[in-house]
């Protein structure tokens, strides 16, 4: 996982899901609402995935104050076949508008076998894993894409044209420990820039260039990030923006109004998920134990260096969520200050 190393602080989880969710209510979310939204920010931040944490809710709420984000949106679903929907977010939360999409996909999965929902009209939606663990865990496979403005530079390119662009890929495994691969199609999100630009701290030059396509270390220089795996994570990333886009008419990567641009433009986000439920093939104990056996051959293969262990997709964050929970999250010090004047300007308290 691509992180930036800053100074922190340690806050426990349970605290900050009450001051998250008492923060979002405060600007206009439900209380259900809110309490899911907040559910998703610090899970991310349990898993290791600070750049879809804690670290976002200031941008949260000042876009629903300039409007740009509904605090009570009415969410349609509406079915197109026995196993096709989509749902229309409203300009929500974008975490309600794929929630939403997750729980119809279920139900469509359930009755006929598979669920795709598509979406449209949504905003920013925190972390993929969210929404695909849900799925592996009702014994289902899970696929759930997004995609976002023009934030990485395709290969051979020197300036940006689709978003991050991630995919979720999850399926279940024993004892909750179920395989989830979650990854931006950039090297790195963008929001893990955005950290660095809050804890003021320089990023590697791998990861992103300037106005004039040239490599930088300056996260207040960025105007594109790379993409993962050259060529193929652009393609990938290019693909996802049609799944995302075209099936409800949804603009694409330059045409998305930017996250961090004018923060009272609707964003007019898509998305896309999938359950297929592995009932219909098998039973879900047999393919449980089936990806149970391959995790534990997967550890045991021959490291290619002593230090560095083999991982399946999704055990470092299963590791970095025990930690955590244990210890507490890690938020950067300039995060925590930026919580804190959140938090005062809500009428919230600071769990510190």
């Amino acid at each position: 996982m691509a992180q930036i190393v800053s100074k922190s602080l340690r806050v426990d989880a349970g605290r900050l899901r009450e001051f998250t969710a008492l923060c979002l209510e405060k600007a206009g979310l439900r209380a259900d609402d809110a309490e899911l939204v907040a559910r998703s920010l610090v899970e991310s931040n349990l898993r290791g995935i600070d750049s879809h944490g804690l670290a976002r809710l200031a941008h949260y709420v000042s876009r629903i104050r300039l409007g740009s984000i509904k605090p009570q949106p009415d969410i349609q679903v509406h079915r197109h076949a026995a196993s096709l929907a989509r749902v229309d977010g409203d300009h929500g939360m974008g975490q309600l508008a794929m929630q939403r999409a997750t729980e119809e996909a279920l139900v469509l999965a359930r009755e006929s076998g598979a669920g795709w929902v598509a979406v449209e009209n949504s905003t920013h939606c925190g972390a993929l894993a969210f929404y695909g663990l849900q799925i592996a865990r009702k014994g289902m496979l899970g696929f759930v894409f997004t995609h976002s403005d023009s934030m990485v530079v395709p290969y051979a390119a020197r300036h940006a044209f689709c978003g991050t662009n991630p995919l979720c890929f999850a399926a279940p495994g024993e004892d909750g420990k179920d395989l989830c691969l979650d990854m931006a199609t950039s090297i790195v999100p963008w929001n893990t820039i955005s950290n660095a630009v809050i804890e003021e701290v320089p990023i590697p030059k791998e990861w992103a260039v300037d106005a004039a396509g040239e490599p930088t270390i300056d996260p207040r220089a960025v105007r594109g990030v790379r993409p993962t795996g050259g060529y193929k994570g652009s393609g990938l990333g290019l693909m996802i923006d049609v799944f995302c886009s075209f099936l409800l008419g949804s603009p694409y990567g330059p045409h998305i109004p930017a996250m961090y641009g004018d923060l009272s433009a609707k964003r007019f986000l898509g998305g896309l998920v999938g359950a297929l439920d592995i009932g219909r093939f098998r039973e879900v104990a047999a393919f449980g134990a089936s990806i149970a056996a391959m995790m534990k051959e997967w550890n045991g293969q021959a490291r290619a260096e002593p230090d560095v262990p083999i991982l399946w997709p999704g055990q470092a964050e299963l590791t970095e969520r025990q930690e955590r929970l244990e210890k507490g999250v890690p938020l950067g010090v300039h995060a925590v200050e930026l919580l804190q004047r959140t938090g005062k300007e809500l009428g919230v308290e600071w769990p510190g």
